[in-house]
């Protein structure tokens, strides 16, 4: 920049026309630098407006989607209900149900939808639901202290970087400077979605910018009403899960303050099933976890192919083009239940004083690895 200065003062002298195309050049150079600016400082955990010309991706070409064939359920098949929420992170479920996985074996599978993942735990727990799938938050806990009826059968997700649950503010909050950096969001109003797992993704957050959730005004909210609530102003920030994430920033609503933080190497969410069905149905509960195995294997293998897209804009509503852009999770293809996850989620939760206990409970009591080893072993 400073031979730039130089050549521009020598050509001031020489002609004023070519001061002013000088200086034009100057202002376009500038501008285009900014972008590389902000990224480095939105890798900071300071917002950052992703460019509303690519809602997706530059040139990419619409989704074609692919009809999603009947899947036969065999006479005789065990019948099945299970909880989960519409939501990418939890795709294997339903990738594992429309694509046949549960009928090859042997099982017929009603799918339950749900905004929640406590009412998920208190209906398996009173086996409404036979397996369930979602956070285990501090009712899940709460439950199996009490003696509830609830067994952890395989892992659910993981987030890689970056996250696929980011945190966001509004748009507006973002332009108009209000919130630059994480250290603004002391006194201000966040949300999760619900009490669980969500709130140490918000923890490891907030402490990039030196805060802890008792720094800030907690609420609950599901992920499309906290997207709303940012653009309203009635909140601040929240983290949001994807797809739910790239709508909202795609629509001009919200953008992420934050896109990594260190949550990887953590599984905040599992598959459990009421204790009592799982012993009756011992066949049963070893095929569902196979299905759900294979389906997270294709998620794994390629999370973009348009069979998936299909399903996934099915069970979450949104389209497939947002979707192929989203930040995919992780899953585990060897179903291996991470005890240390469960182990710092305990301690999260009774750290904020949300467990009815005081007694540690060991993780090893509340998994049953039987349906894992059986599956992969395939007897």
């Amino acid at each position: 920049m400073l031979s730039v200065s130089r050549a521009d003062r020598a050509l001031t002298k020489a002609s004023p026309i070519f001061a002013v195309l000088l200086s034009g050049i100057v202002t376009l150079l500038s501008i285009l630098l900014v972008p590389a600016s902000a990224t480095s400082v939105a890798a900071q955990g300071t917002c950052t407006i992703a460019p509303a010309s690519t809602p997706v991706a530059a040139g990419a070409t619409p989704v074609s989607l692919p009809e999603i064939p009947a899947v036969t359920v065999p006479e005789g098949a065990t019948k099945m209900v299970v909880g989960y929420m519409p939501l990418s992170i939890y795709a294997p479920i339903y990738v594992a149900l429309e694509k046949g996985y549960y009928a090859d074996e042997g099982l017929d599978v009603e799918l339950q939808s749900f905004t929640n993942g406590t009412d998920i735990t208190t209906l398996t727990a009173t086996n409404k639901l036979n397996v369930g799938l979602t956070g285990v938050g501090p009712a899940y806990w709460n439950g199996v202290s009490q003696g509830l009826p609830l067994t952890i059968i395989a892992p659910g997700h993981s987030e890689g970087n970056p996250v696929a649950s980011p945190l966001m503010i509004s748009k507006k909050a973002c332009e108009e400077g209000t919130i630059k950096s994480v250290a603004d969001l002391k006194g201000k109003k966040v949300s999760v979605n619900a009490p669980g797992a969500t709130e140490l993704w918000l923890e490891k957050a907030l402490e990039t910018g030196g805060l802890t959730i008792a720094d800030v005004d907690l609420q609950y909210l599901t992920f499309p009403d906290a997207v709303t609530a940012l653009d309203s102003g009635a909140l601040d920030a929240a983290i949001v899960g994807e797809p739910v994430a790239t709508q909202a920033e795609q629509n001009g609503l919200a953008v992420r303050l934050l896109s990594d933080f260190p949550v990887q190497g953590i599984w905040p969410t599992m598959v459990f099933g009421n204790s009592d069905w799982l012993k009756a149905n011992p066949d049963a509960a070893t095929g569902f976890v196979k299905a759900y195995l294979r389906a997270a294997a294709d998620l794994n293998a390629n999370f973009n192919d348009p069979m998936n897209l299909a399903i996934i804009t099915k069970y979450t509503k949104v389209p497939a083009d947002l979707i192929a852009a989203s930040v995919k999770p992780i899953y585990s293809e060897d179903g291996a239940i991470d005890l240390d996850s469960l182990n710092q989620l305990q301690t999260f939760f009774g750290d904020r004083g949300l467990l009815d206990y005081d007694t540690p409970i060991d993780p090893k009591t509340m998994v049953d690895t039987q349906y894992v080893d059986k599956a992969e072993s395939g007897s």
